[in-house]
């Protein structure tokens, strides 16, 4: 099998299709594109999530923090907890592993998110590091939550910019195949560490109360997002597809609005490899039929965000204008992350 996340059809045929029923307190469980699980409480509800690092080499540290609790605040939740499971190669020594927890620990702390528990170990069966985490918010029946689909004739917004993530590590893991790049360059990439986090903006959106005063079928009022998604694996060509096949729609996304940095654009052509199917945590999609409140709210907290396409009917299917030409051409399901071409 190919290396990477599952494409959509494996993981529904070879996974999902075979999961147990759900419980009655399970309001929300394992989906394409439904990176976070909601846990009716009774008088509150659980978001939870769980997400691997297997790419990070050094800096897993640094980016499993981030993976899940970014996951929580893509469903306008802040984090509050984390637990995170180590499997360390035999090759590496008691530093690399004290190296690996304490930047997880600075990254928690900068977050404001508990390390509350985990797993480590060493283990043959790896030959490099696997961090995973599982990190969980709360919140009451007073918070605003998101629709959970975006409805068509939203709007698709992003926050900063395109292949942060992928960036990160190509300047800090992957640097001797960079050599052609200015090293101001390299170095502007190797700080995207204080970009990763989505925590901020998907609070900001997530506090927002939908000025429509509906309430879903729990007696919670919605979100003036209908659906929020970081953007990991697949890139943001990759999340945005999946929003809009969560949602039963169609989608538009304009490769010329998507911003990219200089060292991003020279680090992706010098590798060969597509910005926009790039993994980068730190770019959060918001879908929401009022964008002009979301983006005042963002900027107003300084977060760089724009609009890059809309959901469409479903018969009108999944689209891209493609950077270069100008032309609409299929979008296509997310495959193996860019990221992998730099192994």
């Amino acid at each position: 099998m190919k290396i990477g996340k599952l494409t959509n059809e494996q993981l529904s045929d070879l996974v999902l299709s075979r999961l147990p029923a759900l419980s009655s307190s399970t309001v929300v469980g394992s989906d394409i594109g439904a990176d976070c699980a909601w846990i009716d409480l009774g008088e509150q509800m659980m978001v939870i999530s769980s997400d691997p690092v297997t790419a990070g080499g050094m800096e897993s540290g640094t980016l499993t923090v981030h993976v899940s609790c970014n996951d929580i605040a893509a469903c306008g939740v802040r984090p509050t907890g984390i637990l995170i499971d180590i499997i360390a190669p035999p090759s590496c020594n008691p530093e690399d592993i004290s190296k690996i927890v304490e930047d997880a620990s600075r990254e928690a702390k900068k977050i404001g998110v508990d390390i509350v528990g985990g797993h480590t170990e060493v283990s043959e069966s790896v030959n490099t590091f696997i961090v995973i985490s599982t990190a969980f918010g709360l919140i009451g029946k007073d918070h605003p939550v998101p629709l959970g689909h975006a409805v068509a004739g939203d709007s698709l917004i992003l926050t900063k910019t395109c292949g942060i993530e992928g960036s990160y590590i190509a300047a800090k893991e992957h640097s001797s195949k960079l050599a052609s790049v200015p090293a101001e360059l390299l170095d502007k990439a190797a700080s995207y560490s204080s970009l990763i986090s989505v925590v901020p903006e998907g609070v900001i959106t997530g506090n927002l109360f939908s000025t429509s005063g509906a309430k879903n079928d729990r007696g919670y009022r919605l979100c003036a997002a209908d659906l929020l998604h970081d953007v990991t694996e697949g890139g943001v060509l990759g999340a945005a597809y999946e929003m809009a096949h969560i949602s039963g729609l169609g989608i538009t996304v304009d490769e010329r609005l998507i911003p990219i940095t200089e060292e991003t654009q020279m680090i992706c052509d010098t590798l060969n490899i597509n910005p926009f199917r790039l993994i980068s945590s730190g770019s959060l999609l918001i879908a929401t039929p009022e964008p002009d409140r979301v983006l005042e709210a963002l900027a107003k907290e300084n977060v760089q965000a724009c609009v890059i396409g809309r959901f469409t009917e479903k018969e009108e299917g999944f689209i891209r204008i493609d950077k270069t030409s100008g032309e609409s051409v299929e979008l296509t399901p997310p495959e193996a992350d860019e990221l992998y071409g730099m192994i």
